[in-house]
């Protein structure tokens, strides 16, 4: 299974459906003036040790500025067996959904 690459409008679909968690990859600072309601802040420095802690079975939405690095961070552990989805677009798209 590769990454899946869901739209904005569709993250509340996958945490009722798979009780995805939802991790927010930004600096705190950015977490801390905009975010997506229920998401954890895991910046990308610190997410090999969160994802220690994460059941490879998991679902997992990741998300960014604009979908790059959460694409890429995204890709990374889907080669790890991780259950990743990447938001396209990042908070950037869920702000104009």
């Amino acid at each position: 299974m590769g990454l899946c690459l869901i739209s904005a409008k569709e993250i509340g679909k996958y945490r009722r459906r798979w009780n995805a968690l939802v991790i927010d990859l930004r600096e705190h600072t950015d977490y801390r003036q905009w975010h997506i309601p229920g998401a954890q802040n895991v910046p990308v420095e610190e997410l090999e040790t969160f994802m220690r802690e994460i059941p490879h079975s998991r679902m997992v939405i990741f998300y960014c500025e604009y979908g790059n690095t959460s694409i890429q961070e995204g890709c990374r552990y889907v080669k790890r067996g991780y259950r990743i989805c990447s938001v396209a677009g990042g908070i950037d798209a869920y702000r104009r959904s």
